[in-house]
């Protein structure tokens, strides 16, 4: 009977501290900060100190509101979502990927199906599966072709259920959304048209112009020898107070879920100051100045003994600071595009260096620096590619940069 009760007993506490853990691990440092408050109001015994209440503020001698502003963009927030179960091999993130790298920035795909088959040697068919996989994605209606299908994304990822009668009307209106008048009888249109209105006329609306503010959570210093730091300052401590002499069950729970947070914190700390070390030997010449190799999710996943998607929860919303700037830990993981091993971002960082010290006044064409590529590199590749990888890093076209320069100048 003992044997019985201990058993629940400590099955009750490892779910308890599952249901906390996985949170804990995915949270920015802000958001982290917000869900112990948030704990903290439901648990007596919990008391959360934070960064600013104990005076410190950032290397830089700023406090949190001050700290540089990034932003993420639509392509990076799809991109952490390549994962299993919806890419579940290697071969569907990569076409995945490719798919990708011709969304354009209002969020619909403009590519080329047939293009990126033959890239990858897959089927048109097999392509068009993979792209279609992404109305499961945030946000809502990303990949599409178009406003139609994106309206059909979104209907297909409804948060709740509608019946077949009204899905049915919803998506007869969606394609025929013109002359949406000739269904204004039936008994249903209201319903149908207050769930299109609910729709985004561009699925990547919401990123085209937001912003928002980078914590580091560690600190790389480069010098005679790489040092990992850990972002301390701006992490919060918990303190568990009172009712320690209670013999009431439902304190004792409350106790031990307060206790549990104060080693699941520390768990956190531990995961991701692992999770940095590995990354840094793995990218050891980016951090002094050279280019990224490949790197994939499974490789720290191995090291640790954690599933991938642990691992793709832990360098979520997770940044570091570097002498190169402040970059998210998802940034170190990279495809690889060639049978010689090299990596996506090193083709783009190479890409962004061209342009960063090109001639002003007589920018470079993506057909010049496909050449240029080409002879660095020794590999393979085709202008259009050339052209993806310089929207996804944000870079105006040749022309448009030149008149940019024009009007710096």
């Amino acid at each position: 009977m003992k044997t019985a009760k201990l058993e629940l007993k400590t099955r009750h506490t490892l779910n308890i501290s599952l249901k906390l853990w996985l949170p804990l691990l995915q949270l920015s440092i802000e958001a982290l900060n917000t869900h112990l408050d948030d704990l903290s109001k439901e648990n007596p015994f919990l008391s959360v100190k934070h960064p600013t209440d104990r005076g410190f503020t950032g290397s830089s001698g700023q406090f949190i509101e001050e700290l540089v502003i990034n932003s993420e963009s639509f392509h990076e927030k799809v991109l952490e979502q390549l994962i299993p179960p919806l890419f579940p091999t290697g071969l569907s993130q990569k076409v995945a990927y490719e798919i990708l790298c011709d969304i354009n920035e209002d969020g619909y795909f403009d590519g080329d199906k047939h293009y990126i088959a033959s890239l990858c040697h897959v089927s048109v068919d097999f392509v068009e599966s993979i792209r279609r996989r992404f109305s499961k994605l945030e946000p809502k209606g990303i990949g599409s072709i178009g406003q139609e299908e994106s309206f059909i994304f979104q209907l297909d990822a409804l948060d709740f259920e509608i019946d077949d009668e009204l899905y049915s009307l919803t998506s007869e209106i969606i394609s025929k959304f013109r002359k949406a008048e000739q269904f204004s009888k039936h008994k249903r249109f209201r319903e149908a048209m207050d769930i299109i209105k609910s729709f985004s006329n561009i699925p990547a609306i919401e990123y085209k112009a937001a912003s928002k503010q980078i914590i580091p959570d560690f600190f790389v210093d480069v010098g005679e020898e790489i040092v990992v730091r850990i972002n301390n300052e701006y992490y919060p401590d918990i303190v568990v107070q009172g009712g320690f002499l209670s013999s009431d069950e439902r304190i004792k729970d409350k106790l031990r879920e307060a206790r549990s947070m104060v080693t699941l914190l520390e768990l956190r700390k531990s995961t991701l100051y692992k999770i940095v070390l590995l990354i840094v030997e793995r990218q050891f010449g980016f951090f002094n100045g050279g280019e990224l190799k490949p790197l994939h999710l499974y490789h720290i996943a191995n090291e640790l003994s954690f599933s991938e998607s642990t691992i793709s929860r832990a360098v979520s919303n997770k940044y570091i600071d570097t002498k190169r700037g402040i970059f998210p830990l998802k940034f170190f993981f990279t495809n690889a595009i060639s049978t010689q091993g090299l990596s996506s971002s090193q083709i783009k960082n190479f890409l962004s260096e061209q342009i960063e010290y090109e001639n002003k006044e007589d920018p470079l064409s993506d057909e010049e620096i496909l050449l240029l590529i080409k002879k660095k590199f020794d590999i393979k590749m085709v202008r259009r590619t050339v052209t993806k990888y310089r929207k996804l890093l944000g870079i105006a076209s040749s022309k448009e940069r030149k008149k940019i320069y024009k009007v710096k100048q």
